[in-house]
Order: C-alpha cells, then sequence, then structure tokens
C-alpha cells in the first residue's frame, strides 16, 4: 500500500475516533475546515480557533497544514492534518520560493484569478470528496454533536453544503480585506463606484480612470468565478445564522456599509503572546545607535537571495549609505558584499521586533499579516507590494500619511535612498503612524473576544438569530432600483404620448373650425 494511502487511512482512523470519544465538556464543540493552501490564511484561522479554545470550546479542525504550537498543545482540540495527502502537487508552501517564480505566476491579476481559483477548487474538492469529511458529512462519528461550523471563505464554495447537511451555524473566516463577491451573500453588495475591488490597485477610485479600472476588475473575476463555477452547485448558505468574521479594520481600511452579520477581525492574530526576543536579537535593538533600526522582510512569501541581482545590488549600495542598522530577513548563509551594518536572519520574530522603540522603518510587502503588526506598533513602512491584494494594503497606508510605495522592478539607488530618508526624517510619516496605530487599538472588544461571543450567539439563538439584512434576499434589479425606473419611465412615457395625442386631436378639431 501506498504512504499517502496509509495516511488517509490514519487520518480516517483519528477522526473518527476523535469526534466520537472525545469526552464532553462545558463548551461547544466546533467543526472548522481550513482548504486554502495559502499559510497566511491558516495564520487567521488558527488564531480565531485559538480564541474558541481559550473560552473553554472543544474544536476539529481539518486543514491543509500542520496545527500552530498553542493549537496543538489545547487537550480540547483535534486536527487532521491533510497537508502530507496534498503534497503531490495540489498544495505547495509559499516558503523560501522564488521570486521569478512568484512573478511568473502572479504577473497578472488577470492570469492569477483564474489560476488561484482553479486551483484552490481542485483542493477544495480534494478534501471535500476524502473519507474524512465524507464521514461528517454522513453524520459517522458522533459528527451530528456539532454545535456550530466555522471555514475558510476563499475557494470553499465545493464545501458550502456543509453547514446546511448538518443543520448548523456557519462563520466564514475571510483571510483577507472583503472580496468582491462575498458581501453579495451578507446583503451589503459592493459598488464599483466607490469601493475598490481586492485585486484593485486603489481601495477608493478617485477618477473616472480608477472606476473604471475597478468595474473591468469586478467584471472579469465575477467572469471567471462563474466560468469555473459553470455546472457544479456552488451558493452561498443562505440561512439566517450564517456571519463573515473579516481580516480587516476600519481604521486602515475605507468604511463599507455591512449589516450585524459581518465582524471586523482585523488583527486578531495579535492576541497571542508577544514572542520574546532571542538574545542576539535583542542587543541589536537595544545597542542601535541614536539613528535606530530599519526592518527589511518579505515574510515567508519570496526568499530574499532570489531577488533580481540588480535589486539587491541597489538594496546593499543604499544600506550601506545608511546610518541605521538594518535587520534583513535573508534565507542564504552568505550574502556577498554585505554591507557592515546590515545583520542577516533566516527568520524574524517580526511583531515582537516592530514593537521595539528604536525601529524608525519597516520595509515589507505589505502582507496583511505585517501591516496590521507595523500599525499595533505605529511604525512607518516603505511599501514594495509584489501581488494580490498588497498594493491596495500599502495604498491604504499611504492614503493615511504613514508610508511610501515603491514598485520594487522600478527602483533605483536615488529613489531608494530618497523614500528611506524621506520617512525616517520628516516627522509627519511617525506622528500619522501613532495616530492610526491609536484608532487601531481602540476597540470596545478584543478581535478575540468578539469572536467568542458571537459563535456563542449563532449557537445560542441558531435559526432565531435575524442578523441577515433583507437586501441579501433581493435581485440585482430590485436592489437598483432596475424596477422601478423602468416602470417610471413606462409611466411617464404613457403620459407623454396621451398628452401628444390629445394636443394632436385638439390641434386637428381646431384647423376645420378655423377655416370655416
Amino acid at each position: 500500500m501506498r504512504s499517502g494511502a496509509i495516511r488517509s487511512v490514519v487520518a480516517v482512523g483519528s477522526l473518527l475516533w476523535s469526534i466520537g470519544c472525545l469526552s464532553t465538556i462545558a463548551g461547544h464543540r466546533i467543526l472548522a475546515c481550513e482548504p486554502s493552501p495559502g499559510y497566511s490564511h491558516w495564520t487567521v484561522m488558527s488564531a480565531v480557533l485559538e480564541s474558541l479554545l481559550a473560552a473553554g470550546h472543544e474544536v476539529v479542525c481539518t486543514a491543509v497544514h500542520p496545527a500552530t504550537d498553542r493549537l496543538a498543545a489545547h487537550p480540547n482540540y483535534t486536527h487532521v492534518d491533510m497537508s502530507s495527502s496534498l503534497a503531490g502537487g495540489l498544495l505547495q508552501t509559499a516558503r523560501d520560493v522564488k521570486y521569478a517564480h512568484v512573478m511568473r505566476i502572479f504577473r497578472s491579476n488577470a492570469f492569477m484569478v483564474g489560476q488561484a481559483t482553479a486551483r484552490a477548487q481542485r483542493v477544495c474538492e480534494y478534501i471535500s470528496d476524502m473519507p474524512e469529511m465524507q464521514g461528517i458529512l454522513n453524520g459517522r462519528g458522533g459528527a451530528r454533536e456539532f454545535d456550530a461550523v466555522v471555514m475558510e471563505s476563499l475557494h470553499s464554495e465545493c464545501m458550502s453544503a456543509l453547514p446546511d447537511r448538518l443543520g448548523l451555524p456557519a462563520v466564514y473566516v475571510v483571510p483577507s480585506p472583503t472580496v468582491n463577491w462575498m458581501p453579495v451573500a451578507t446583503g451589503a453588495p459592493d459598488h464599483p463606484s466607490y469601493l475598490g475591488a481586492l485585486l484593485a490597485d486603489r481601495p477608493t477610485p478617485a477618477t473616472f480612470g480608477h472606476r473604471l479600472a475597478n468595474a473591468l476588475v469586478y467584471a472579469h473575476t465575477a467572469l471567471v468565478r462563474w466560468y469555473n463555477d459553470a455546472g457544479r452547485d456552488r451558493r452561498w448558505p443562505e440561512h439566517r445564522h450564517t456571519m463573515l468574521f473579516v481580516n480587516t479594520h476600519h481604521s486602515i481600511e475605507p468604511a463599507r456599509p455591512v449589516g450585524p452579520n459581518v465582524l471586523e477581525i482585523g488583527g486578531i492574530h495579535l492576541n497571542r503572546p508577544l514572542e520574546p526576543l532571542p538574545g542576539d536579537l535583542s542587543d541589536v535593538l537595544d545597542k542601535s545607535n541614536e539613528f535606530g533600526v530599519i526592518v527589511f522582510t518579505f515574510g515567508s512569501l519570496v526568499a530574499m537571495d532570489t531577488l533580481p541581482a540588480n535589486v539587491l545590488k541597489a538594496f546593499k549600495i543604499v544600506f550601506s549609505q545608511l546610518p541605521q542598522t538594518i535587520i534583513w530577513k535573508y534565507e542564504n548563509d552568505h550574502m556577498p558584499d554585505k554591507p557592515e551594518n546590515v545583520m542577516l536572519y533566516k527568520w524574524l520574530p517580526q511583531r515582537a521586533i516592530l514593537q521595539h522603540p528604536n525601529v524608525k522603518l519597516f520595509i515589507s510587502h505589505g502582507g496583511m499579516s505585517g501591516i496590521y503588526e507595523t500599525v499595533s506598533a505605529g511604525v512607518p513602512v516603505l511599501g514594495m507590494p509584489l501581488f494580490y491584494d498588497q498594493p491596495r494594503n500599502i495604498q491604504n497606508l499611504v492614503d493615511l500619511g504613514m508610508a511610501l510605495s515603491m514598485e520594487i522592478n522600478n527602483l533605483t539607488r536615488t529613489t531608494l535612498y530618497e523614500a528611506i530618508n524621506r520617512l525616517i526624517k520628516d516627522q509627519s510619516f511617525s506622528e500619522n503612524a501613532k495616530r492610526v496605530s491609536s484608532l487601531f487599538r481602540d476597540r470596545p472588544m478584543t478581535p478575540s473576544e468578539s469572536v467568542v461571543y458571537w459563535v456563542e450567539y449563532l449557537i445560542r439563538h441558531g435559526t432565531e438569530a435575524n442578523i441577515r439584512p433583507l437586501s441579501a434576499d433581493s435581485s440585482w434589479t430590485s436592489h437598483f432600483m432596475l424596477d422601478i425606473c423602468v416602470a417610471l419611465a413606462t409611466a411617464l412615457l404613457i403620459l407623454w404620448f396621451l398628452k401628444r395625442a390629445i394636443a394632436h386631436a385638439v390641434f386637428n378639431k381646431s384647423i376645420p373650425s378655423a377655416v370655416k
């Protein structure tokens, strides 16, 4: 028997045994599913699950990533890791990927939407057809005893029947800013005239050109998803007890018209305890000169040593001219011509570093986790977005006055040097960063507390939790009042024709009288 088959059998047995044998606790039993291969998606989902566990609930999760240390250590958590079963091409890690490979895959939004949607659907369908997931759907091993379903929103339509099949309230976790096909299910459809699409460069289209480009992105995304879903039964559950937990916050995103079934949980991963700084990093930060420290990382997305040679050379030359210490996440053991003020690390406790008072600037690609970490710390940003939501993430910070944005393929030594110096020397960037940080952290409840409250609310009230706006059930014709407009236009036309007919009749009748 092949090793993959053995792993599947073990996974089936593990899940069904766990579902049937775990002891009943005071809290509720939550079924979670994370089918997305993106690790940043798992970062958000795992933080949601950690919040539920901390509140005393039990969680059984099927995911394509290994459990985090905090999840694995919790006695009320059961994890079924599908990564080994999907390793044959459907699932690839984003860690240490070559820059050229990333740019080839995501060379354009049009190409990315089609490729990402089709690939993610294959992963989703593979998981939904697995025996362990079928066991849940068919109620084997006590699966009917769950109280709620928490699942990834993006590319999980193939499992949208899961909450309906089990008759449970559903929570969809959106790991990025709200994508333009999701609000339709919540009763607050996006409008391309004033709300930027996720893949648009600008979060708020300001000119006619911006609005036109934004409308085209909306139309293309809808067309691709319609084409990929053709012939399949794909729909979001339409019952009243469905919620979206969106990884966004109005302090850094344009405010959207949403109902009570949409909850902002932006920065939920920040509720985890702050990681202690390793001794060497702590020394570098504490003993940095009066000019402070610059942090440079592209997270887990791209291996820095695979950047184009001219780009790496520009970074090294510019960094050597700066008085600051540079902490650079660099995956290789050796960097040719490394400047003396540059410190290389293969891994960085990014959030803990950004909280240090000596950090003056964060150079980042604009991933959502890093965005919230730097906003929370109140540190200015030099953004170099690569793809997906990163351009709009950085643009949000630019609009707030705490960042500048550069295209990495077009940067020169001069533009890079000037941008860094402007961000550090112009105190308005630091002041705006602290202002935005204050807005971001000022909340009546933490994201974790909000997650726990609303999941428990849905479980307590079930179908009586009437949080779905009436607009969610209206057609697009009634939403835009097209039927009313047509009716009024028809009435006006009828009145106009009647007026003409009456005038014509009166005019014709008056002519013979005038002749006589």
